[in-house]
């Protein structure tokens, strides 16, 4: 039995989706602000429970839940329950498995200077970043751990063009303390690797084709590859950092180099595009979480494309408004072709993508 947790994610209707093919039984989780997310509405769902939003009482309840079954797995997909669980790994494991790393792991992870050192010490290309008034346009702002503070991932960063919008973007992540970097003009580039006793079991790689909004934002559209360089690259960093758990590492692609941007250590936003490609992501992360032994060869659909309905409507409309005719052509088509699938769209269980349409979109 799989808990899937944060279901007011829409990644957690693909969780669903992965799980069903393996034959789990699935449990979904969400908290009272959120009592009925579209993935609630998934017909696949044994049984679903709405916990307390605060975090003690979330953690209390989600224990509870945990020790009335016979030791489930938990698929945390968002922050909240994550840092609940890294917090607090003893209390859990004397209940229920999982593949997560230590606060104190995530903590270093998350840190957008410390993760660029580690990158740094694994061999991979990072760009600069500036700590003095020296700062070269155009530049990227961000907060240390813009989910942390309830961002959007739009809301996680600002380009900047001059000082004036670098002030500007100082003050709106005035919250946090801040990296100031390099802007590296490329295509998107996630690695997703699940880590465990650092030891790989499973990765995923994709491009971005299209992203909402157009100035620069998550996919809307993605294609998959293979890349076993970048893959090893991957994995030597997480190693570095002694990680465990689910990691998508970005990076921007320019001129046939990988630029290191950040590791996200959870589910990520495109998710649902391994469920699509046929991943074998989720069949790791349950071996992982029970600690069996697992054949790291990763195992997908390269070449596969996939959409982020309504989101890749929405990037061709952005497109247009930036004067990019042609990206908005050829995102459009991929809006409209029928062979590039939408990545949580289900034909045997359509009303919980149906629903995602007209939600707020997290």
């Amino acid at each position: 039995m799989v808990i899937i947790t944060d279901c007011s994610y829409r990644s957690s209707i693909a969780a669903i989706y992965s799980l069903v093919r393996l034959n789990e039984e699935i449990i979904g989780v969400t908290t009272n602000k959120t009592p009925s997310p579209p993935a609630f509405h998934s017909k696949y769902l044994k049984k679903t429970y709405v916990l307390s939003s605060d975090k003690d009482k979330y953690k209390e309840e989600l224990l509870k839940l945990c020790s009335s079954f016979d030791r489930p797995i938990i698929l945390p997909i968002g922050v909240f329950t994550l840092d609940i669980i890294s917090n607090n790994l003893d209390e859990f494991r004397s209940v229920c498995d999982f593949c997560i790393s230590d606060s104190e792991t995530l903590q270093i992870i998350n840190d957008k200077s410390k993760s660029k050192e580690i990158a740094a010490s694994a061999g991979i290309n990072v760009p600069e970043i500036y700590h003095g008034e020296n700062v070269e346009f155009p530049a990227v702002v961000k907060p240390i751990c813009g989910e942390k503070f309830g961002l959007k991932a739009s809301e996680r960063y600002k380009i900047v063009h001059n000082e004036k919008e670098l002030y500007g973007a100082k003050s709106l992540f005035s919250f946090s303390d801040v990296v100031i970097e390099k802007y590296v003009d490329g295509k998107g580039v996630g690695v997703s690797v699940i880590m465990n006793n650092n030891k790989p079991y499973t990765a995923f790689c994709h491009k971005r084709l299209s992203e909402y909004p157009a100035s620069g934002g998550p996919s809307s559209s993605l294609v998959t590859f293979y890349d076993n360089e970048l893959i090893e690259k991957t994995i030597r960093l997480l190693q570095k950092a002694k990680f465990s758990g689910i990691a998508m590492v970005e990076y921007k692609e320019k001129e046939g180099e990988y630029y290191f941007l950040e590791v996200n250590p959870r589910i990520w936003g495109s998710f649902g595009a391994t469920h699509k490609a046929k991943s074998d992501f989720i069949e790791a992360y349950i071996n992982a979480s029970r600690n069996n032994e697992y054949h790291f060869s990763p195992k997908y659909k390269i070449g596969k494309k996939v959409k982020f309905v309504p989101n890749v409507f929405a990037s061709v409309i952005s497109y247009v408004k930036e004067k990019k005719y042609q990206k908005a052509f050829k995102t459009s088509i991929d809006a409209i072709n029928p062979f590039v699938q939408n990545a949580i769209f289900s034909i045997r269980d359509p009303l919980p993508s149906l629903l995602d349409i007209f939600r707020k979109r997290r």
